[in-house]
C-alpha cells in the first residue's frame, strides 16, 4: 500500500506532472497502474505525434496552467472553485480526483487499438476503457465510493468537449443530455476536455483556436449553472 499511498500524495502536488514523471522512473507507477505500459507502447496516430503517456504528461501541465493562471470568467469563478475544493473524503479534493483523471483518460487505449484494412490505427471508445480502468484503480487505492463514481465519470466522457468543438454543435438538446448525465461534475468533464485538447494542439497548432475552446467551455458551463441548474 506503501506506493498506492505515494501516488495519492502525487496528485495532491501543485506539480504533479513533475510528480507523476519521478514515480515512472522510479519503476512505483507501473506496480500501482499496471496499464501505464501500454500507454508507452500506442497513442501514434492521425490526431497525436507522441505516445499516449507523453501526451497525459501534456495534458497534465495545461490542465495545471489552466487552473495556476485562473482566468475563469467573473460569473463563473466562484461556481468552479467551490466545486474543485470539495473534500470528497479526509484530505482529498475534487481537484486531486480530477488530477488523477486527467493522467488516466487516455489509459484505456491500448485496449480500444485496433488497425483497419488501410494500416490506419484507431482508438474508438477508449474512453469507456479508461472509466473502466480508472474504476479499478480507485478500489485498488481505497477510494470512497463517491471518489471511484469521479474519477468514473471524469475519464468515461472526457470527449464531450472535443465532440461540441470539432461539430460546431452546442444545441440546447445535446447540452441537457450531458447536464442531465453529469451535473455539477460537467465542469471537471470540461476542464478535463479542455486539457485534453489543448495538449493535442500544442504539437500540431501551438495555441491556434484556444481562445475559442474556450469559448466553448464557457458557454457550456454559462448554461449549465444559469438555465440548467436554476
Amino acid at each position: 500500500m506503501e506506493n498506492e499511498i505515494r501516488l495519492l500524495k502525487a496528485i495532491k502536488s501543485n506539480n504533479v506532472s513533475y510528480e507523476i514523471i519521478k514515480l515512472d522512473q522510479s519503476k512505483i507507477l507501473e506496480e500501482v497502474i499496471p496499464k501505464v505500459k501500454g500507454m508507452k507502447e500506442v497513442g501514434k496516430c492521425k490526431y497525436h505525434v507522441v505516445d499516449c503517456f507523453q501526451h497525459t504528461i501534456y495534458a497534465l501541465e495545461e490542465f495545471e496552467r489552466l487552473i495556476k493562471e485562473n482566468k475563469f470568467p467573473s460569473h463563473l469563478e466562484e461556481f468552479i472553485w467551490q466545486y474543485l475544493n470539495r473534500e470528497v473524503e479526509a484530505d482529498l479534493k475534487v481537484l486531486d480526483l480530477l488530477k488523477l483523471s486527467v493522467f488516466l483518460h487516455d489509459v484505456g487505449k491500448a485496449d480500444a487499438k485496433t488497425i483497419d484494412d488501410n494500416g490506419r490505427t484507431h482508438f474508438k471508445g477508449h474512453e469507456k476503457f479508461s472509466g473502466l480502468i480508472a474504476k479499478e484503480l480507485g478500489e485498488k487505492l481505497n477510494l470512497c465510493q463517491e471518489a471511484i463514481d469521479l474519477i468514473y465519470k471524469f475519464t468515461s466522457y472526457h470527449m464531450y468537449l472535443l465532440y461540441i468543438y470539432k461539430n460546431n454543435d452546442a444545441s440546447e438538446e445535446l447540452l441537457y443530455k450531458m447536464f442531465e448525465q453529469l451535473n455539477d461534475e460537467i465542469i471537471g468533464v470540461m476542464l478535463l476536455g479542455y486539457a485534453d485538447i489543448t495538449a493535442t494542439k500544442r504539437l500540431l497548432e501551438p495555441r491556434e483556436n484556444e481562445e475559442i475552446l474556450k469559448t466553448y467551455m464557457n458557454y457550456i458551463l454559462t448554461n449549465y449553472l444559469y438555465k440548467y441548474k436554476k
